[in-house]
C-alpha cells in the first residue's frame, strides 16, 4: 500500500530514534557501571587501606585489627558492609558479617595489589570483594589477607534508581525528538504540499500552469513539470487540428459520392443511388461520431473546468419543448441549482441532449430530470419517461446503430454517443425500469463541486 512522504518519514524517525535511545541506554548504563564500581572501589578503597595498615600481632600470636571504621555500617549485622583479616584462614571478620565468613581466594594478592572478585554473602546474596596485603609485617612473616566485602544490593538499589531516571529522561528526549522532526518535516514537506495543491488545481483546470513562489530546491521540478504541461498543450492543439483536417478531407469524397449517387439516380440507377447514398449516410454518421469522441478526449485530457447542469437542463426543455411536435410534454426538473459535473460544456449539452431528446421521442407525456451531488466527489443525473420502457431491461446494451424502435425517426447513434462521450470523462451509464414504467438513464459524473454563485 502506497504511503505518504509524512508517514514514511514518521516512521524512519520513530525508527531511528528508538534504535538511538537503546544504543545511548546501553552506553549510559556501561558508563554509569563502570562510574558505580570505581565510585564503590574507591570508597571501599580507603576503609581497606586503613585495615591494611592497622594489622598487628597481639601476645597470643592471633591476629587483630587496632582501628574502628568510621563507616557504622561496618558494625550493623548484615548490613552489607563486611570486612575480614586472615592469613590461611579467616582470623577476624567486622561485626556486621556475624558468625559468617567468606573464603579468599586461591591467589594471594600482590604486594600494593588490589584485587576484586565475587563470592556469596550472607543469606545467600552476592558480595563483590576487593582484597589486599596487609602492610604491616606480623609474626611469623606470614602474609596477611585484608578483604572488604560490598552486597551487590548497594550497587543494584543505585543502579535501579538510575535506570528509572535514565528511561525517564530518554523518554523525554525522544518525545522531544519526535516532535522537533515532526515539525521539520512539516516544513521542509510544505513546498511539495503547494506543489500537489497547485498541480490540482491544474488538474481542474483552473490553472494552465503551476504557479507559486518554490525553493531552489523544487523549482527545477516545476519547471520541467511547467514544460511538460506546455508540450501537453501543444499536442492536443496539434491533435486538435489534425482530427479539424481529417473531418475536412473526408467531406470532399462524401460529397463526391453523393454526387455520382445524384447522376446514377438521374440516369435511373436508382437502386445502386440508393445503396451509395445510406453507405454515405453511414459514414458521415461514423465520421462524426469518431470525431466527436475524438475531441471529447482532447477536452477531458485538458481537465476541463466545472460546468453547472442546470442551466443547460433548462435551456433543452425550452428547445425540445419547440420539437414536441404539438404534444404536451410535462418536464418536472429537481436538481440543485449550484450542482456542477467535471465536463466540457459542450460534451454535456451533448450528451443530456441526447438522453433527453430520446426521453421526448418515447414518453407518454411527463419527463423527470434529477440531479444529485454525492459525497462531494461525483454526480448522477437520471432522465426518466412514462414510455413503453424496454422489455429487455436487464440485459439491454448499447450497439452501435441499434435503434430502440424503427419506427422513431432517429439514426440510432444517440446513446452509443452518450456512452462513448461519458466513457471518455470516467463516468458510466446505467440504464433501469422508471418510477413511471418507462425507461430511466443514469449519468455518473465526476463532480464539479458547488458554484461559486451557490
Amino acid at each position: 500500500m502506497t504511503r505518504s512522504i509524512r508517514v514514511r518519514f514518521a516512521w524512519a524517525a520513530v525508527v531511528a530514534i528508538a534504535v538511538a535511545l537503546v544504543i545511548a541506554g546501553v552506553a549510559v548504563s556501561l558508563i554509569f557501571e563502570s562510574t558505580l564500581r570505581s565510585r564503590a572501589a574507591a570508597e571501599i578503597g580507603d576503609d581497606l587501606a586503613a585495615l591494611a595498615r592497622s594489622v598487628t600481632t597481639g601476645p597470643d600470636g592471633r591476629l587483630k585489627v587496632d582501628i574502628v571504621l568510621s563507616d557504622r555500617r561496618f558494625t550493623l549485622p548484615l548490613s552489607g558492609f563486611y570486612w575480614q583479616v586472615g592469613r590461611t584462614d579467616v582470623e577476624v571478620a567486622s561485626t556486621s558479617l556475624g558468625a559468617f565468613r567468606f573464603p579468599f581466594r586461591a591467589r594471594l594478592p600482590a604486594p600494593e595489589e588490589v584485587v576484586v572478585y565475587e563470592r556469596e554473602g550472607p543469606q545467600g546474596r552476592g558480595i563483590m570483594v576487593f582484597e589486599r596485603l596487609a602492610t604491616n609485617p606480623v609474626a611469623g612473616g606470614e602474609p596477611v589477607r585484608v578483604a572488604v566485602g560490598l552486597d551487590h544490593s548497594e550497587l543494584d538499589e543505585a543502579r535501579r534508581q538510575f535506570t528509572l531516571y535514565a528511561a525517564a529522561a530518554l523518554a523525554v528526549l525522544g518525545l522531544a525528538l519526535l516532535a522537533t522532526l515532526w515539525l521539520a518535516n512539516g516544513v521542509t514537506l510544505a513546498p511539495l504540499s503547494a506543489l500537489r495543491d497547485a498541480l490540482n488545481r491544474v488538474h481542474r483546470g483552473e490553472r494552465d500552469r503551476i504557479d507559486g513562489d518554490f525553493p531552489e530546491e523544487v523549482q527545477p521540478l516545476v519547471d520541467d513539470l511547467n514544460t511538460l504541461l506546455s508540450t501537453r498543450d501543444a499536442d492536443l492543439d496539434a491533435a486538435r487540428a489534425r482530427a479539424g483536417d481529417l473531418a475536412h478531407g473526408l467531406k470532399t469524397p462524401l460529397a463526391v459520392l453523393s454526387t455520382l449517387a445524384r447522376r446514377l439516380r438521374g440516369e435511373g440507377q436508382t437502386a445502386i443511388a440508393d445503396e451509395i447514398d445510406i453507405e454515405v449516410v453511414r459514414m458521415s454518421q461514423h465520421v462524426s461520431r469518431e470525431l466527436m469522441r475524438a475531441r471529447a478526449n482532447i477536452r477531458a485530457f485538458r481537465r476541463t473546468k466545472a460546468t453547472p447542469v442546470r442551466p443547460i437542463v433548462d435551456s433543452l426543455v425550452n428547445a425540445l419543448a419547440v420539437l414536441s411536435e404539438g404534444r404536451t410534454i410535462a418536464y418536472a426538473v429537481d436538481m440543485p441549482d449550484d450542482l456542477q459535473v467535471a465536463m466540457d460544456e459542450t460534451d454535456l449539452m451533448e450528451v443530456l441532449g441526447n438522453v433527453m431528446d430520446n426521453a421526448r421521442k418515447w414518453t407518454q407525456g411527463q419527463v423527470l430530470v434529477e440531479g444529485r451531488a454525492v459525497n462531494g466527489s461525483a454526480t448522477i443525473i437520471s432522465i426518466e419517461d412514462d414510455g413503453p420502457g424496454l422489455p429487455d431491461i436487464d440485459t439491454f446494451t448499447i450497439e452501435r446503430g441499434r435503434r430502440l424502435d424503427e419506427r422513431i425517426d432517429g439514426h440510432g447513434l444517440g446513446l452509443a454517443i452518450v456512452r462513448d462521450l461519458v466513457e471518455v470523462y470516467g463516468g458510466d451509464v446505467t440504464f433501469a425500469r422508471s418510477r413511471f414504467g418507462g425507461l430511466k438513464v443514469e449519468l455518473a459524473l465526476a463532480g464539479g463541486g458547488r458554484s461559486r454563485e451557490g
